[in-house]
C-alpha cells in the first residue's frame, strides 16, 4: 500500500508545477529554530544562501510563505544567574529577528495578526511571525510576557526538556534534579503566565509539555491552545507526541495541534540516535569542547560529514511516515485541529522534506493522501490563522492594547478611557507618577494634556458668544487696543476666530521660545508687544501653520470679554459646570492637590524625570494654548459632554454654539500615515479641534505634547464612541501607535491592527531614504575658545526675545546664557567652520547655529533643520549692545 502512496506522491509533486499558480495554499510553518549567530554571522545571513534549512531564498523557491520563528533557549537552573543568562539569550535572538526584518523589508515583514499574515501575501512578501519555546526565558518575570509580546512573540511554549519554573516537562531531566518518570502539571506562576498570555491574546503552546500540565492548561485556559510541534503518539510512541486523548481534548477546545517533521517523533531508531550522539561528542571534542552544543557544532564541516555517514547507515523517516501522523491526527482531532510544523534548525527534517525549498513537496504529498484543496488550506495555515483569531478575540482588546504600548515604548504612567455608543467601557491607568516612587498612577492622577487646552479655551469663548459678550468675527483690538501684528493690515483685520485656526501667516511654531523650554519669566504682556516683531512667512489666511501664541492672545480676548484673567474664566466656564473637579489651571499646591504626574524622557535605557513640579505649581504664560491638567475620569467627563450631552450640557453649551467648533475652518495638509493608515481625504482645523474622516467615519480629535508629557482626546461623534489617552513619558511615536490601534478597534476592527504595527509603520517610514536625518554630522565639535568667538563675545538683544550674554567662562569656554529663558543656557562648540551652541539642560534639545552677518545682526537656526518648530531660532535678529561684565 505504501508503495502506491510513493507513485502518487512522486505523480503528485511532477503534476503540481502546473496548478502551482492557481492552487497553492497559504502556509505557514509554526516551528522554525535560529541560532545565536543568526544574522550576525554572514553564514547565518537569510538573505543569502546559507547553511539554514530556512532562509529567505530557500522559503521562496519551496512557497513556504510564513514562519513562527523561534526564541528558545536550553534549560538551565531555576537560579539568578540561570535566569539571567536565559534572558539574555532569548534577548540576542529577538535583536536577531528584527535584524532580519530591518534588512530585508522587501523579501519578509512582520506579521503580528493572522490579517497581517494574510496581508503580506497579497503583497507578495513573506511573514515573520515569533514564538516561545520555554518560558524559561521569561525569567521568572510575568512582566517580561508583555515584553515578549510588544517585541511581536504570539504563541508561548510553556517548557522544554527538562522541568521548568512553570510546568513538567514530556522529557524530564535527570541532569537537572529531575526524576525520569515525572509527570508534574503546572505551577502557580505557570498559571499566572496563562492567564496574562489569554489576556494579551497570545497563543498558549503546550509543545513539550508533560501530559499532567496539558490536561491542566486545558482547564485553566480561556482561549483555545496550539501544540505548535507535536505528532501522534499512537503511531509513534514517544513521550513528545501527543496521545490520542489530547489531540481530541484540544480540538474539542478549539485549539490545533501542528504535526512535526522531526526525525526522532516519526521514526524510532535506536541505532540512529546512538551513533548521533557519538558522532556528536567527537565533533565537539574535535572542536575543543567537553560538550556537544547544536549552536555551534552543527554548521562546522564535521558535523555536516558525519551527518552523510549516518543517513546512510540509518535512513530518515520519510514524508510518507510524516503524512502518516498528518493522516491519523485528522482522524482523531478533525480536519480543522491539525497543522504544520517543521522543526528546521532544531533537528527537523525528514528524506521528502529537508529544508524549506521542498515545501511544495508537503502539499503534492497531502494531495495524493487524497486531502481536498480547502482541507490542505486549513492544515496548512488556515487552522492555526483561525485559532489565532480566536485568541485574539478572547482577550480584552483594550487591555492588550494598553500594555503592548507600555512594554513596547516603557511608558512611565499611562492612562486610558474608552467609550463606546455613549458608554464608558474601558477606564485604566497603569505604573507611576514618578518613576521609582511607587507613586502608583489612577484614574484620579493629573496629567499635563498640553494642546487639548485648546478645545477648553475655544469652548469657553463660545460661552461668552453665547452670552453675547463677544462675536467671533470682532477684530482682536476691539477687545486688546495694544494689540500688534508685523503687518499693519493685518492687525487691522484679524478677527477673533483667526486666533484660533493657525492661519496667521507666521511660520509654524513662530514666537515659542516666549512660552518654553520652561520656567522663563516672559509674560502674556511680553507676547502681546513680541508679535509684532514676528515677521510672516506667508500671506495672511492663505495656509495652515500651526501656533500656540496666538491662543494665548485668545486668552487675553476671552478675559478683555468675560472681565476675568484666564485661569478664573476657565474655572467658571469650563471645570465647575462640567463637574471636572480635579483639572487644574493657574497657580496651585501640588501637595495640596495631590496625586499629580510628573514628566519622563527617555535616556540611556532608562526613564529620567525632568522639569519636575515644586511644592508650589505656578501659573504660565501659555495656559490658553496648552496649560490645562486634567484626570483621566476628568477627560472622560470632557468626552462624554461632546459626545453624547445630556440636556444640562446642552444648557451649558447649545447645538448652535457648538457647531462653529467643529465646523471645517481652515484646510490642514494631509500626512502620508493618515493617508495610508486612515484613508484620509478631508482633514481641517476647528476651533480647537482637527476634523478628519478615518476609514469612512467621521472624527474630532486633539493632541497635546508638552516636554516628556502626552495626551490624545479623539472622537466618533456619529456613533458616541471615542477615547482618552494620557502619559508622562514614552514619547510621541507611543502615543500616536496606541491612538491608531485604538480608533482601529472602531474603524477597521478587522484589521486587528497592533500597537507594535503601527511603532513599526514609523519607524521603517523614518528610516525611510526620504525621512534621512538632515542633521549634520556634529560628532567633530570642539568647545570655541575664547580668541575665536570674538564675532560673538559680548552682550546682544533681539526686539521680543531679550538679551543673552556670551561671554568667557572661568573654564575657558565661551557660555551663552539668556536672561529670560534660564534653561537656555550653554557654551559655544565649533564644527568646522561653524559655530553652535551646546545646550546643558535637558528641556532645551534643539541646538542652533550662530551666525553673524555683514550688517553685525546675529541670527540663530536650527542645526537638525527638523527638529521641533518650537525652537523657534529662525525669527530671532540680535544685535549686540554692550561688553561681557567684568569678574
Amino acid at each position: 500500500m505504501k508503495t502506491l502512496r510513493n507513485v502518487l506522491w512522486l505523480f503528485a509533486v511532477a503534476a503540481g508545477a502546473a496548478t502551482a499558480q492557481t492552487t497553492e495554499p497559504l502556509t505557514i510553518d509554526t516551528h522554525v529554530d535560529i541560532p545565536f549567530g543568526y544574522m550576525r554571522e554572514s553564514r547565518f545571513d537569510v538573505g543569502k544562501d546559507t547553511q539554514l534549512k530556512v532562509d529567505l531564498g530557500k522559503m521562496e523557491r519551496g512557497g513556504l510563505d510564513g514562519a513562527f520563528f523561534v526564541i528558545y533557549v536550553g534549560q538551565g537552573p531555576l537560579t539568578t544567574a540561570g535566569y539571567a543568562k536565559a534572558v539574555a539569550q532569548a534577548a540576542k535572538k529577538y535583536d536577531a529577528i528584527d535584524l532580519m526584518l530591518k534588512r530585508y523589508p522587501d523579501r519578509i515583514r512582520m506579521a503580528r495578526t493572522p490579517e497581517e499574515v494574510r496581508a503580506n501575501h497579497a503583497a507578495g512578501k513573506l511573514s515573520a511571525m515569533i514564538g516561545i519555546e520555554n518560558s524559561y526565558s521569561l525569567g521568572h518575570d510575568i512582566k517580561r510576557l508583555d515584553a515578549a509580546f510588544a517585541r511581536g512573540a504570539r504563541y508561548l511554549g510553556l517548557v522544554h526538556v527538562g522541568n521548568n519554573d512553570l510546568c513538567g516537562s514530556s522529557l524530564p531531566d535527570t541532569k537537572l534534579g529531575d526524576k525520569a518518570d515525572d509527570n508534574l502539571g503546572i505551577t502557580d506562576f505557570g498559571r499566572q503566565v496563562v492567564r496574562r498570555a489569554n489576556q494579551l491574546g497570545m497563543m498558549v503552546d503546550i509543545s513539550h509539555a508533560s501530559d499532567a500540565c496539558v490536561r491542566d492548561v486545558l482547564a485553566l485556559s480561556t482561549a483555545p491552545i496550539i501544540g505548535s510541534h507535536s505528532s501522534s503518539r499512537a503511531i509513534t510512541n514517544h513521550p513528545r507526541n501527543l496521545p490520542d486523548d489530547l489531540l481530541k481534548a484540544i480540538a474539542d477546545k478549539g485549539g490545533v495541534v501542528q504535526a512535526v517533521a522531526y526525525k526522532e517523533f516519526l521514526k524510532i531508531d535506536p541505532a540512529r540516535e546512538a551513533a548521533e550522539k557519538k558522532m556528536q561528542a567527537a565533533v565537539a571534542k574535535g572542536a575543543g569542547d567537553k560538550e556537544y552544543d547544536s549552536e555551534k557544532h552543527d554548521y562546522l564541516p564535521a558535523y555536516a560529514q558525519g551527518m552523510r555517514q549516518i543517513q546512510k547507515d540509518h535512513p530518515l523517516a520519510t514524508l510518507d511516515d510524516y503524512l502518516d501522523h498528518i493522516q491519523h491526527m485528522v482522524k482523531v482531532a478533525g480536519v480543522d485541529h491539525v497543522g504544520i510544523a517543521s522543526d528546521f534548525d532544531g533537528g527537523g527534517e525528514i528524506t521528502g522534506w529537508m529544508d524549506a525549498s521542498q515545501t511544495h513537496n508537503v502539499t503534492a504529498g497531502l494531495r495524493a493522501r487524497g486531502f481536498s484543496e480547502a482541507d490542505i488550506g486549513k492544515i496548512w495555515g488556515g487552522n492555526l490563522l483561525r485559532v489565532w483569531a480566536q485568541v485574539q478575540q478572547v482577550s480584552h482588546p483594550y487591555d492588550r492594547l494598553f500594555d503592548e504600548a507600555v512594554a513596547r515604548f516603557h511608558i512611565p504612567g499611562l492612562a486610558v478611557g474608552v467609550i463606546d455608543h455613549g458608554q464608558v467601557v474601558f477606564r485604566r491607568a497603569a505604573g507611576e507618577r514618578v518613576v521609582g516612587s511607587g507613586q502608583a498612577v489612577d484614574t484620579g492622577t493629573l496629567f499635563k494634556i498640553a494642546s487639548n487646552s485648546k478645545a477648553m479655551t475655544t469652548a469657553m469663548l463660545a460661552r461668552l458668544v453665547a452670552a453675547g459678550k463677544l462675536h467671533w468675527d470682532d477684530p482682536v483690538t476691539k477687545y486688546l487696543p495694544q494689540f500688534r501684528m508685523y503687518d499693519p493690515w493685518v492687525t487691522r483685520e484679524i478677527q477673533v476666530r483667526d486666533l484660533l485656526i493657525h492661519d496667521s501667516g507666521m511660520r509654524a511654531g513662530a514666537g515659542d521660545l516666549m512660552l518654553w523650554p520652561e520656567p522663563n519669566d516672559f509674560t502674556r504682556k511680553d507676547i502681546l508687544a513680541g508679535l509684532a516683531y514676528l515677521k510672516p512667512a506667508y500671506s495672511f489666511r492663505s495656509r495652515y501653520a500651526y501656533d500656540n501664541l496666538l491662543y494665548v492672545v485668545a486668552g487675553e480676548v476671552a478675559s478683555a470679554a468675560g472681565g476675568a484673567p484666564y485661569e478664573t474664566l476657565l474655572r467658571r466656564e469650563v471645570f465647575k459646570p462640567m463637574g471636572m473637579d480635579r483639572c487644574q489651571v493657574g497657580a496651585f499646591s501640588r501637595d495640596g492637590v495631590g496625586n499629580v504626574a510628573q514628566p519622563h524622557i527617555r535616556k540611556d535605557d532608562a526613564n529620567v524625570l525632568i522639569h519636575a513640579d515644586g511644592p508650589e505649581v505656578p501659573a504660565i504664560t501659555s495656559a490658553a494654548a496648552g496649560g490645562v491638567r486634567c484626570s483621566l475620569d476628568d477627560m472622560l467627563r470632557w468626552a462624554d459632554n461632546w459626545l453624547d450631552p445630556t440636556p444640562a450640557d446642552l444648557k451649558w453649551l447649545d447645538a448652535d454654539q457648538r457647531r462653529p467648533l467643529w465646523s471645517a475652518q481652515m484646510p490642514m495638509p494631509i500626512s502620508g500615515h493618515k493617508r495610508a493608515w486612515d484613508d484620509t481625504h478631508l482633514y481641517a482645523y476647528g476651533y480647537g479641534w482637527r476634523l478628519a474622516d478615518v476609514d469612512g467615519r467621521w472624527s474630532v480629535s486633539h493632541t497635546g505634547t508638552l516636554a516628556g508629557m502626552y495626551s490624545t482626546l479623539s472622537l466618533l461623534p456619529d456613533e458616541k464612541s471615542g477615547f482618552v489617552i494620557l502619559m508622562n513619558g514614552g514619547g510621541e511615536d507611543a502615543r500616536d501607535a496606541l491612538a491608531e490601534a485604538l480608533m482601529k478597534q472602531f474603524t477597521a476592527p478587522g484589521e486587528q491592527r497592533t500597537v507594535g504595527y503601527f511603532a513599526d509603520q514609523m519607524k521603517q517610514a523614518a528610516a525611510a531614504p526620504e525621512k534621512a536625518s538632515r542633521a549634520p554630522d556634529t560628532s567633530s565639535r570642539k568647545p570655541v575658545s575664547v580668541g575665536d568667538a570674538s564675532a560673538y563675545i559680548g552682550v546682544w538683544q533681539d526686539p521680543w526675545f531679550g538679551q543673552v550674554s556670551i561671554c568667557p567662562l572661568a573654564d575657558g569656554k565661551v557660555g551663552f546664557v539668556s536672561a529670560r529663558s534660564p534653561m537656555m543656557e550653554g557654551h559655544l562648540e565649533r564644527v568646522g567652520k561653524r559655530d553652535l551652541v551646546q545646550w546643558h539642560h535637558p528641556e532645551a534639545d534643539v541646538e542652533p547655529w550662530l551666525d553673524v552677518g555683514s550688517d553685525g545682526v546675529m541670527h540663530l537656526s536650527k542645526v537638525d533643520p527638523d527638529g521641533d518648530f518650537s525652537n523657534d531660532f529662525e525669527d530671532l535678529a540680535f544685535k549686540r549692545v554692550g561688553d561681557c561684565a567684568r569678574h
